[in-house]
């Protein structure tokens, strides 16, 4: 069937694919977007409070697992010998059947982040157990700043305009931050689904371990471009000098604008290809 798209014809194609999705990964789905209810039921038997920082790293890492897993448990079989040719015959265009693997694999992070999260907010506003504060503020961004900034009460009251201008350089690129860190969990979910294209057994170790070795070289990269372009001998005399931080202020956010832009540029493109890959792989999938 040509690539033409029939929104009666993809409501089915979704109908098909939920039976599957459900059936391969409902369990699992519920297990991950459960795992604050383990951890608060164990400061509940234990007596202990765990912080609010550390649950969302528990959801972060329950997200993260869900985007790992997906493709391989709930549409492993697409490229298989006998399942894949069954999936291959579906009376449904390519279009559709390529729409209907990226809207699962795209909504269960979001399904499991939003349930998450849900579950540790209803848990806090029992009046016991371990979650005494909801999770607010903390995220990606807040990560960052604290870790670029490598807060310290002291250097705060001995340095503070060092600190300041740290945090207008991450407020001011905060929305930029924010985009990229989405365009890079998409990415990430497109690297995983064509990894369960690709591989036929053991598809999530092997694209795990390719998706480690590309981090490798683009940190690489990103490090050379810092160096080359003196941000971190900034930083390390920044920390020692603030003096020296305001004579480079200016130059250093210029750098960052457009290190920023470059990226959310070079992610985007990235993706797109990404995902055009994946349908053309799917289209021309052999079994």
């Amino acid at each position: 069937m040509n690539n033409t798209f029939n929104i009666n014809r993809f409501g089915k194609v979704l109908s098909l694919d939920f039976r599957k999705y459900y059936r391969n990964f409902g369990i699992t789905l519920a297990i991950l977007s459960g795992l604050t209810l383990v951890f608060w039921l164990l400061t509940l038997i234990f007596n202990f409070t765990m912080p609010a920082l550390v649950r969302w790293g528990l959801i972060s890492l329950a997200t993260s697992l869900a985007i790992i897993m997906v493709p391989a448990k709930a549409f492993g079989d697409i490229n298989l010998p006998r399942e894949g040719v069954r999936f291959a015959m579906l009376p449904a265009s390519n279009l559709e059947k390529y729409l209907s693997y990226v809207f699962y694999c795209l909504l269960t992070p979001v399904i499991c982040f939003l349930l998450s999260w849900g579950i540790d907010s209803l848990l806090t506003a029992l009046p016991f157990g371990g979650f005494n504060h909801y999770i607010k503020g903390f995220g990606f961004y807040d990560t960052i700043k604290n870790l670029f900034m490598e807060i310290d009460p002291n250097e705060i009251t001995t340095n503070p305009e060092y600190y300041a201008q740290i945090q207008q350089i991450m407020d001011r690129f905060g929305s930029t931050a924010l985009y990229n860190t989405i365009i890079s969990v998409i990415f990430n979910i497109g690297i995983f689904m064509l990894g369960n294209l690709l591989f036929k057994t053991h598809k999530t170790a092997k694209t795990f371990a390719c998706m480690i070795g590309i981090s490798y070289l683009f940190t690489l990269i990103i490090q050379v471009f810092f160096v080359s372009r003196g941000i971190f001998p900034w930083i390390i005399r920044a920390q020692g000098n603030t003096a020296s931080l305001s004579l480079d202020f200016e130059t250093i956010t210029n750098y960052a604008k457009n290190a920023m832009l470059v990226s959310s540029v070079f992610r985007t493109v990235l993706t797109l290809g990404l995902y055009i890959g994946l349908f053309f792989k799917l289209k021309t999938q052999k079994y």
